[in-house]
C-alpha cells in the first residue's frame, strides 16, 4: 500500500514577546516536568485531567496535519479533554502567581523526586543538528526542509517527499521518523504556533487516519478565541519521551529494516500510552506503565517488557485454557489437537467414501455405457418386432371382433337344433306312456276321430320301434333282458332328413366363415407360432403382458368353432382330445415338438384353462338341453366324460364357477325327469298276476323304466354330493315310486329280481362309514318291505313247486340284500325267524 506523505501549508505568527516571556517558559517547562513526573509516580492530579478521555486516537499516524493530498498524524481530541483544556485556560490566570512562588520554593527543596530537568536546548543549535541530519540522509534539499516559508514558497520538505514520490519510491521509516522529528522540534524550539488549516484540509478531504470529531470546534471553546498549550505540550512531551526511548533502544546506526521494525513498535507503544491516559481509571493494575525514571538504566527493558505484555494480553487470537483456569497445560494442548485432528480425520473419511462412491458410480455408469452401445442393434430388432406383434395383435382383435358373433350364431343354431330333436323324443316318450295309461284304464273317455288315428298312428310306430330293437337284442344274445330298460330314441326319416339339412347348412356356414381372412389370422397353428416367437425371443416382456393368461381367450373363437358339430352324448363321438385345436394347444411352447422345462405355466396351464373356459359351458348346455336322465347310453358317456375331466384338469373342481353351473344343469335336468316323465301305474294284484295282459306287460316296463332311471341317477355319485343324491334317488324316485309298485304287485321271483337290481344301484362307500347295525335312514322302507316280502313268502311257501326249500332260498336271499345295505338288525331278525344262515 502506498502513502503520500505532504507537509501542509502552515502560517505561523510570531509570539509577541514579553517582558515575563522567559518566566512563562521556564513555568511551562516546569508544569510539564510535574506533569511528566506524576505521570510515572502515578499521582491523582494528572489522571484526573486525562482519565475521562474516552475517546482513542487513531493508533498510526505519521504527520500532525494533512493539506489536499497529505495524510495526517495527529491525536484525537475528545470532549473530555477539550473540557480539560478549558478548564486549564481558565485557570491559567489565577495559577500564574501562585506558579512563581512555587518554582521558588521547589528550587532548592523539592517535595518529591523529580527526574534531573532537561538543560535548556539552543534552538538555532537543535535547527542547525537537524538540517545536517536531513542533508545526510536526504541530499541537499533536505537542509531547507526545516526553514519556515513565506506565504509565497513552497516548504522544503514537502518538495523532498514530492521529489521522492516521483521517483515511484516509497519514503521508508527513516525518512518518515526524521520528518516528524523535525516537525516536533520546530514546534517546540520556534516561538510560533501552526494555525489550525491541517485540521480543515483533512475534514475536506475525508482522510482515513482522522476521525469525524477531529478538530471539533464545540461550544465549550474559549469566548476569547485564546487557545491553551497545555494539551499540547504534554503530549508532545510523551512522543519526545518515545522518541528517546526509541533512540536510546535501537541507535542511530541501525539499518533501515532495524528502523522500520523499531518505528512499529514505537507505533504500538504510542497506542497504549494513548489508551493507558484514557482508561487510566478503568483499567487494572497491570495496565498501568512501571513508574521508572528515564535515567534509569532499566526504563527502556520495563517499558518494551510491559508494552509486550500489554499487547499479548490484548490481542491474543483465542484461548486453549479453560475458562475456569488461567493455565496452559500440555494435556489441555493435546487433547485441543487431539479433537482437531479427529474432526479432520472424519472430514476427511467422508470426502474419501464420497470418492469412492463416485468412483463406483463411475464405473458403473461407464459399464452401462457400453453395454448399451452393444445392445443398439438388440434393441432394436427387438423395438421392431414389437411394433410388429403390436399390429399383429391388433388386427387379430380386429377380425376376432368380426367374426366372434357369427360363432356365436352358430353355436346358438346348432344348440337348438339338437335341443329339439331331445325335445322331440321326450314329448313322444311322454305321448306313449299317456296313450298305454289310458288304454288299460278301466274308465275310458270318449276320444274324438282325428285323435284317435293319430293314436293308432303312434302306436303302430312305437310297435314297430319295439320290435326292431327286439330283433337287435337276439342278434347280440343280450339274455336277462327287461321291457323299459331300452331307451325309445330311434327317429323318424323324415325328422331325420330334417335335421341333416339344417347341421348340414350349419358346418357349411363355419367352412365360409374365415376365407377371407389370410392364413395368419384364421388358422390356429400360425397364431400360435406368432406369440410362440414372442415367448422364445422376449420372455421378460412376454412375461410382463401376462400374454399365457390372454392365449385361451384369443384361441376361444377358433376352438367353439371346431367344436360346433362335437357332441359328447351322441354314440361314437370324437373325443376333444382328439381335435386339432388340442393338439396345436399341448405343443404350445415346444421347439420342434420338444419337452420343455416341466415347470412352464403355458404348458401347465393352457389346455386346462381352456378346457375349464370352452367345455365346461358346453357340456352345461348339453345337460340342460339335450341329455335324456332316462336314456343310459348318454348317461354312461356324460358321467364318464365329466368324471375324465375332473381327473385329469385341476381347474374342473367344486369352487369353479364353470363347474357348478354344470352341476347345477344336471340336478334342475334330473329333477324335471322326475316331475315329468316318471309314471307308475297301480293295478290290482289279480290284473297283475296275469303276466302277458296289457296292464301287467305296462306296469312292469314303467316299473323297470324308475329302476333304470334310478341306476341312472345313482352313477354321478362321484360326482354330485351325497346328500343330493340321497334327495333324488332315495326320496325323490325310490320312495316315492318304485317301492310303491313293489307293494301292489305279486310277491315272486320278479319282484326279488326287481329288489336285487335296486339293491345293486347303491355306492358301496354309502355303506363304509355307518356306525351300529342300521342303515340308510331313508333305506328302512326299503328293509320293511323285504322283511314284509319274507313273511308273505313263509306264510305261503305251501304254494311253491319246491314248497319250503324255495321259500327258504327267497328268505336267504332278502337277507343277503339286507346285509348289503348295511341293515344288520333287520338280517339277525330274520335269521332268528326263520333259523337260516345267512
Amino acid at each position: 500500500m502506498t502513502s503520500t506523505f505532504k507537509k501542509p501549508r502552515r502560517n505561523f505568527r510570531k509570539k509577541i514577546a514579553t517582558s515575563d516571556s522567559d518566566e512563562g517558559n521556564n513555568e511551562e517547562e516546569k508544569k510539564e516536568e510535574v506533569t511528566k513526573e506524576a505521570f510515572n509516580n502515578g499521582d491523582s492530579e494528572p489522571k484526573i485531567k486525562y482519565k475521562k478521555k474516552r475517546d482513542i486516537p487513531s493508533l498510526l499516524s505519521f504527520a500532525d496535519g494533512e493539506d489536499d493530498d497529505d495524510e495526517i498524524f495527529q491525536i484525537k481530541k475528545s470532549s473530555h479533554s477539550k473540557r480539560i483544556a478549558k478548564q486549564l485556560k481558565k485557570e491559567s490566570l489565577k495559577e500564574k502567581e501562585e506558579r512563581k512562588k512555587e518554582e521558588i520554593e521547589a528550587a532548592p527543596k523539592p517535595a518529591s523526586p523529580v527526574p534531573a530537568k532537561v538543560a535548556p536546548v539552543n534552538t538555532e543549535e537543535k535547527l542547525k543538528k537537524l538540517r545536517e541530519e536531513l542533508c545526510t540522509l536526504n541530499g541537499d534539499e533536505a537542509v531547507a526542509a526545516e526553514e519556515p516559508e513565506s506565504d509565497e514558497e513552497t516548504p522544503k520538505d514537502r518538495k523532498m517527499l514530492q521529489a521522492v514520490l516521483k521517483k515511484g519510491e516509497i519514503p521508508d521509516a527513516t525518512m518518515i521518523h526524521m520528518i516528524r522529528k523535525s516537525r516536533q522540534m520546530a514546534r517546540e524550539m520556534v516561538d510560533f504556533i501552526p494555525v489550525d488549516e491541517a485540521g480543515g484540509a483533512a475534514e475536506a478531504n475525508n482522510s482515513r487516519l482522522v476521525r469525524d470529531d477531529d478538530h471539533d470546534k464545540s461550544d465549550d471553546d474559549d469566548e476569547e478565541g485564546r487557545i491553551d498549550f497545555a494539551v499540547n505540550r504534554a503530549a508532545r512531551e510523551r512522543q519526545r519521551m518515545k522518541d528517546e526511548f526509541l533512540a536510546a533502544e535501537h541507535g542511530s546506526d541501525q539499518e533501515g529494516s532495524d528502523l522500520e521494525s523499531g518505528w512499529e513498535e514505537q507505533q504500538i507503544r504510542k497506542a497504549v500510552n494513548i489508551l493507558q491516559v484514557s482508561r487510566d481509571d478503568e483499567l487494572p493494575t497491570k495496565y498501568t506503565l512501571p513508574a521508572t525514571d528515564k535515567s534509569d538504566p532499566n526504563y527502556a527493558a520495563d517499558q518494551s517488557a510491559f508494552i509486550n505484555e500489554t499487547v499479548k494480553s490484548n490481542f491474543q487470537p483465542f484461548s486453549l485454557t479453560s475458562k475456569g483456569s488461567n493455565e496452559l497445560t500440555i494435556e489441555l494442548i493435546q487433547k485441543k489437537l487431539k479433537e482437531r485432528l479427529d474432526s479432520i480425520d472424519e472430514v476427511y473419511r467422508s470426502h474419501v467414501n464420497e470418492r469412492d462412491t463416485l468412483v463406483i458410480n463411475l464405473e458403473e455408469t461407464q459399464k452401462e455405457i457400453e453395454e448399451a452401445e452393444k445392445n443398439s442393434s438388440i434393441l432394436e430388432e427387438r423395438f421392431k418386432f414389437f411394433q410388429e406383434m403390436r399390429g399383429y395383435v391388433r388386427d387379430l382383435v380386429e377380425c376376432l371382433n368380426e367374426k366372434v358373433p357369427t360363432i356365436q350364431e352358430l353355436e346358438t343354431r346348432m344348440a337348438n337344433l339338437l335341443k329339439q330333436r331331445a325335445e322331440k323324443l321326450v314329448f313322444r316318450h311322454q305321448q306313449d306312456v299317456r296313450d298305454q295309461c289310458q288304454d288299460y284304464t278301466a274308465n275310458k273317455a270318449h276320444v274324438i276321430v282325428d285323435a284317435a288315428e293319430a293314436k293308432q298312428r303312434r302306436v303302430a310306430e312305437r310297435e314297430a320301434r319295439r320290435s326292431r330293437r327286439r330283433r337287435a337284442r337276439e342278434k347280440k344274445d343280450l339274455s336277462g333282458h327287461h321291457e323299459g330298460l331300452s331307451s325309445d330314441d330311434e327317429e323318424n326319416q323324415s325328422d331325420i332328413t330334417k335335421f341333416n339339412l339344417e347341421y348340414g347348412e350349419i358346418l357349411k356356414i363355419r367352412h365360409r366363415l374365415f376365407e377371407d381372412v389370410e392364413e395368419d389370422f384364421s388358422e390356429l397353428e400360425n397364431i400360435r407360432l406368432h406369440f410362440e416367437k414372442w415367448k422364445t425371443e422376449n420372455s421378460e416382456s412376454y412375461q410382463e403382458a401376462y400374454i399365457g393368461l390372454c392365449l385361451p381367450k384369443l384361441f376361444n373363437p377358433f376352438i367353439r368353432l371346431e367344436l360346433l358339430e362335437w357332441n359328447p352324448l351322441q354314440e361314437n363321438c370324437k373325443d376333444f382330445e382328439d381335435c386339432h385345436w388340442y393338439e396345436c394347444c399341448a405343443f404350445y411352447g415346444f421347439q420342434n415338438y420338444v419337452v420343455s422345462a416341466i415347470d412352464d405355466e403355458d404348458n401347465v396351464k393352457l389346455i386346462p384353462s381352456i378346457v375349464e373356459k370352452v367345455i365346461l359351458p358346453k357340456l352345461t348346455v348339453f345337460a340342460a338341453n339335450v341329455w335324456d336322465p332316462l336314456s343310459t347310453s348318454q348317461t354312461t358317456r356324460f358321467v364318464n366324460l365329466i368324471q375324465k375331466i375332473s381327473y385329469d384338469y385341476h381347474t374342473v373342481h367344486g369352487e369353479s364357477k364353470n363347474t357348478q353351473s354344470l352341476l347345477k344343469a344336471i340336478v334342475q335336468r334330473i329333477k324335471k325327469t322326475l316331475d315329468d316323465d316318471v309314471f307308475m301305474p297301480l293295478y290290482l294284484k289279480t290284473i297283475l298276476e296275469n303276466r302277458s295282459s296289457g296292464p301287467a306287460v305296462f306296469f312292469h316296463r314303467q316299473s323297470w323304466s324308475c329302476i333304470k332311471l334310478l341306476g341312472n341317477i345313482l352313477s354321478w355319485h362321484r360326482i354330485l354330493a351325497t346328500k343330493m343324491l340321497h334327495t333324488l334317488a332315495l326320496e325323490g324316485l325310490l320312495n316315492r315310486y318304485i317301492l310303491l309298485g313293489l307293494q301292489t304287485s305279486p310277491l315272486n321271483n320278479e319282484a326279488l329280481q326287481k329288489c336285487t337290481v335296486i339293491v345293486s344301484t347303491f355306492p358301496k362307500h354309502w355303506f363304509l362309514d355307518l356306525e351300529e347295525d342300521k342303515t340308510i335312514p331313508l333305506l328302512e322302507n326299503l328293509c320293511r318291505f323285504l322283511m314284509f316280502a319274507a313273511d308273505n313268502l313263509w306264510k305261503n311257501k305251501s304254494a311253491a313247486k319246491d314248497g319250503e326249500k324255495e321259500t327258504k332260498e327267497q328268505i336267504r336271499l332278502i337277507g343277503k340284500l339286507l346285509i348289503n345295505i348295511h341293515a344288520y338288525d333287520h338280517a339277525n331278525q330274520l335269521s332268528e325267524l326263520y333259523s337260516l344262515k345267512i
